[in-house]
């Protein structure tokens, strides 16, 4: 309990820090300076997150509905060829001004491969399991701020015996100083099959120039049934090319304590994006090696890549009744 306990402790203890106050003579050329360099930071992690498609299913925009479809072609020296599709979709409901959402998730099959859960906090979407899996969910906004939201849900696990969820998610930003930006975020959760667990997010983003950004991105997760911690990191530099292209240049790590804590998979991988024909459609080119741990405990260095088409849908108008 006191292991489940302590990183939402923590999380609060972030948020109370008080912000320091304006004062109306701070008007000088430093904090003139200061002022751009913020804006040059959140105008650099704005394009990223957009062109990445991350602010599509964020939680930070309150007034559009989304969807994101992908579909990822890839090919390895161990597994040949394999095709997985997954889409995402959120629908902001005009009910309770605005604060009522409905969130699907759903693909093929899981990613062997990954490092960190590409939908984090998810119960619907074990970042273990590699078969089909889908989730579907309605959450409530409690409290919506500029760099805090905090939300309940609950949804149901749609697969061959549905099992229902609940959760309640904690989501922070904030400046930390040198032009980082940290995010943070904690979803406790409780699942019909697999009991109460946690999941805990330690995310940093700092940029390196004018058209490059670097993301650490940390999660964890555990539970009753499996006792013990799943444990993922990834590294990763995203340099911009061009208004249309990006270049990724990333290394992970995931890892498990039980039975015994061990390295389930080192990777590397480069990332080529590009908006191509329409402005909400991608393709990426994303070779990469992987190291994963045999069941004997040896490794061997697999070789493979990944073509990926992303199709990206949002709305554009606030939806009525939202705030």
């Amino acid at each position: 309990m006191t292991r489940r306990l302590f990183p939402l402790l923590a999380a609060l203890a972030v948020l109370s820090f008080p912000a320091l106050p304006a004062r109306a003579q701070d008007n000088s050329w430093f904090d003139r300076y200061h002022a751009s360099l913020e804006h040059d930071l959140h105008g650099t992690v704005a394009w990223f997150d957009r062109f990445f498609a991350e602010d599509l299913l964020s939680q930070a925009d309150n007034s559009v509905s989304s969807a994101r479809l992908t579909n990822d072609f890839r090919w390895d020296e161990r597994d040949g060829f394999e095709y997985r599709v997954r889409a995402r979709v959120r629908i902001r409901l005009p009910l309770l001004k605005g604060r009522l959402r409905l969130l699907i998730s759903g693909e093929n099959q899981g990613d062997p491969n990954a490092t960190t859960p590409e939908d984090p906090g998810n119960p619907g979407l074990s970042q273990l399991a590699t078969d089909g899996r889908a989730s579907t969910e309605l959450a409530y906004d409690l409290v919506r701020t500029r760099n805090t939201i905090l939300f309940a849900g609950a949804g149901v696990r749609i697969r061959t015996d549905p099992t229902a969820f609940t959760r309640v998610r904690l989501v922070h930003a904030r400046e930390l100083g040198h032009e980082i930006i940290g995010r943070f975020a904690v979803t406790p959760y409780w699942d019909a099959r697999d009991g109460f667990g946690e999941t805990n997010e330690i995310n940093f983003e700092r940029p390196l120039g004018p058209a490059t950004m670097m993301y650490w991105i940390n999660t964890t997760d555990m539970n009753e049934s499996r006792n013990g911690l799943v444990l993922g990191s990834d590294l990763s530099v995203r340099h911009m090319l061009s208004r249309q292209s990006a270049l990724t240049f990333g290394a992970g790590i995931a890892a498990r304590t039980r039975p015994s804590t061990v390295a389930e998979n080192y990777r590397v991988y480069t990332r080529y994006r590009r908006n191509f024909l329409r402005s909400w459609l991608y393709y990426e080119l994303e070779p990469d090696v992987n190291w994963p741990r045999e069941e004997d405990g040896s490794r061997k260095a697999v070789f493979g890549g990944t073509v990926r088409l992303e199709i990206n849908f949002a709305g554009r108008k606030p939806i009525p009744g939202s705030p």
